[in-house]
């Protein structure tokens, strides 16, 4: 019983230091019985958080005696890259500028530096995402299309292929998001597509997130739309980092994405601070 007031203090004093501080994380030992799930709700996380933070194969099955990472907020980091600006990762995550300085207590004047850690708050991701009114589908991340739907030329051998999905050029960690509610049926490694993720939708359709360099969801997962699932990689069959996004009809044919989607112009679209809801929705 005084091991364990002893380590309650020790975590609220941590969680202290943190928050005066700013946001950051604590050591979390996994103790017999300890299930993630039970975890996540004694600290009020989601579980995407926790799994975005650490490499965790199976959420229902941790082993005693390791030590997983918990974020003092309910948010994700963002370790800041090379010619990245605040507006830009704001973008990339589909947030505010505005919101990302305040919750890492910089100012117009601050200078981010490459290596840095940024935290983005849960609430304040998604609220620039613009679903289409018809199909309710978003973007399922930020960056430039480098390859559509359809016929091309093979980037490995040149011949003329079949593109079933659209390619969105993007660094490598930047988060990628579910494009409508789902349920996710593939979390895994798969050929070709590298890592990858399978998201199973009400209406029949299904969504595929390909060449990521890391998963943050579980098979059995429900998301909302614009939730994070996982970051942006090279795995598999990739000539850079890029997001491969598929949608799949109830009839299990590939679709063009922009048919489902707002056009390009419109991935990121900045509402007045006032009419803002919850974001990570």
């Amino acid at each position: 019983m005084r091991a364990k007031i002893l380590l309650t203090l020790t975590i609220i004093l941590v969680f202290s230091l943190a928050t005066a501080f700013g946001v950051g994380f604590i050591k979390y030992l996994v103790r017999p019985g300890d299930r993630l799930f039970n975890i996540i709700r004694d600290y009020n996380l989601r579980i995407s958080t926790v799994l975005d933070l650490n490499c965790i194969s199976d959420p229902r099955q941790l082993e005693p005696g390791e030590f997983i990472y918990l974020p003092t907020g309910d948010g994700f980091f963002y370790e800041v890259q090379y010619g990245d600006s605040i507006d830009y990762i704001a973008r990339l995550f589909f947030a505010l500028a505005e919101h990302i300085m305040v919750a890492n207590n910089l100012s117009c004047n601050s200078y981010i530096y490459p290596g840095q850690s940024l935290f983005i708050p849960l609430d304040s991701i998604n609220v620039c995402g613009n679903a289409n009114p018809g199909t309710q589908f978003t973007w399922p991340v930020y960056g430039k299309i480098s390859s559509e739907f359809g016929w091309r030329k093979d980037p490995f051998t040149g011949a003329s292929t079949f593109h079933s999905g659209m390619d969105i050029a993007v660094q490598k960690d930047a988060p990628v998001f579910a494009a409508k509610d789902g349920t996710v049926i593939e979390a895994q490694e798969n050929g070709g597509y590298g890592l990858n993720i399978i998201i199973q939708h009400n209406d029949g359709t299904k969504t595929r997130y390909a060449h990521l360099n890391r998963i943050s969801v579980y098979v059995g997962q429900r998301v909302l739309r614009g939730e994070l699932i996982g970051r942006v990689g090279e795995t598999g069959r990739a000539t850079g980092p890029h997001l491969h996004f598929e949608i799949v009809d109830s009839n299990d044919q590939c679709r063009d994405p922009r048919s489902y989607l707002t056009g390009a112009n419109y991935m990121y679209v900045r509402r007045e601070i006032e009419t803002l809801g919850v974001g990570g929705r």
